[in-house]
Order: structure tokens, then sequence, then C-alpha cells
């Protein structure tokens, strides 16, 4: 997404966030302190806030999990929970995703520009980790987006495996609670919906949550800021 007056309260979620600055510096708060940075790339779980304070932005989430994901954690964050980039790398990201703030971009284009703009950080293409045959079929499931998203007892059964068990070894695996990624793919789903123009109740519910309160209350835990506050037209997530 894109914005230039976003301000979000400090949250933490269970992907790596990719942000961006434009022409000039936005502000995040990390460890506590609050910071200009051209650029900033923040790893899963760790809690941070975040105003754009006018100038325009580029966020991106990337799925923990993920090939990517993984590369991004070990070859830029080497263990720590975030990295402030320099600005001649950040003015390269800023020019892949600048064509994308056009709305007539398809969500080809939208996508090869973002992956040319993860390229600028220099990420490595090793092999896709080996996964758990049982934990790889429950990411796979979850990929399908079945809506509302199925619960720890629906994945269990899917695995072939306990609860308890399916919580420890999606911990080991995927590195975050398997409950606090399921509350992100609801999240995620949710968003989806809202940006192909579902009103905030009728997403919410698709994406199982309570009402749109609930929903609400989890954006603005997660992300920092409603629903509401998201400029849906630029959301490159609404690409398929």
């Amino acid at each position: 997404m894109f914005s230039d007056t976003l301000v979000a309260k400090p949250h933490q979620h269970s992907a790596l966030q990719l942000a961006v600055g434009f022409d000039r510096m936005p502000r995040i708060q990390l460890g506590g302190v609050w910071q200009h940075v051209h650029g900033v790339l923040v790893g899963t779980d760790v809690l941070h806030a975040f105003r754009c304070d006018g100038c325009l932005t580029a966020i991106g989430w990337i799925e923990g999990e993920s090939r990517t994901g993984q590369e991004l954690r070990e070859q830029v964050l080497e263990g720590r929970p975030y990295v402030v980039l320099d600005e001649v790398r950040c003015l390269r990201i800023a020019e892949a995703l600048r064509p994308v703030l056009h709305a007539s971009v398809s969500c080809d284009e939208a996508h090869a520009r973002w992956r040319r703009a993860l390229g600028e950080l220099e990420v490595g293409l090793a092999p896709e980790p080996e996964l758990d045959p049982r934990i790889a079929s429950v990411l796979e499931h979850l990929r399908e987006a079945p809506s509302p998203p199925p619960s720890v007892g629906d994945l269990a059964r899917i695995a072939y495996l306990s609860e308890s068990r399916l919580q420890h070894v999606f911990r080991e695996q995927v590195g975050v609670p398997i409950r606090r990624y399921l509350l992100w793919q609801r999240y995620l789903t949710a968003l989806r919906l809202l940006a192909d123009g579902s009103p905030v109740t009728e997403a919410a519910f698709a994406a199982g949550f309570a009402d749109g309160a609930h929903l609400t209350r989890t954006a603005v835990r997660m992300n920092g800021y409603p629903p509401t506050a998201m400029q849906y037209r630029r959301w490159l997530s609404n690409c398929r």
C-alpha cells in the first residue's frame, strides 16, 4: 500500500514489513524510540509504530514462512529485530515501485515491481526450505484462502496431529504461534474483501470475525490502524 497520511499505533504481526519513503523520510518507532528513516525492514513479532508525516511511503508485508521471508531474515536481518536501510538502497526500491502509483498498472506489473523492489535488498535465491510434510500440507491449505480460514482443530485433522503437537511443530517450523498466524490470515482475508469493495461488517463475517468491531480491534492491534484508514485503490495485495 501507499500512503502519506497513515498513522499506525504500536503493533506487531507475523509477517515481515518493508517500509520505504519516496521523497522524504517517514518516522518509525522501534525499541520505544521515534526516528526518521529512509526505509526499514522489520522482522516478525517486532513491536513498532509508524507515521508517514506527509511523506509518501510504500509499505508491504512478506510472509514469514516464504522463501523470501527466510532469506530476508538470514541475509538482511541476520538475527536482528529490524534493519534501517541506507538512502541509496531506498532510492532504488522507491524507483522500482514508483510506476505502481498509477491506477492503470496491471496486477502482473505490480507483482513484478514488488519482486524487483525486494531484489534491491540483494537477497539470494536459495532453494525453498524443507518443511515437515504435515506443516507443508497445513500451509498449502491456508494458501487456498478458505473463507473463513479454518480453526486450529481443522488444521490438526489435516496434519494428522493433536492440536498441542501441531502448535509445537508449527511454531518450530514457521517461527510464529499458529493461532497468531491464523489471525493474520483472517486479517488478510478481510483486507482482500475490503479491497474488492465489501462493507466492513460483511468482510469481517466472511473472514471469521465476530463483527466489524472485532475486525477493527484486530486491525489496530496488528497493524496500528483501522481498516477504513487503508487506501484500497493502491493496496497491492488486492492483486491475485
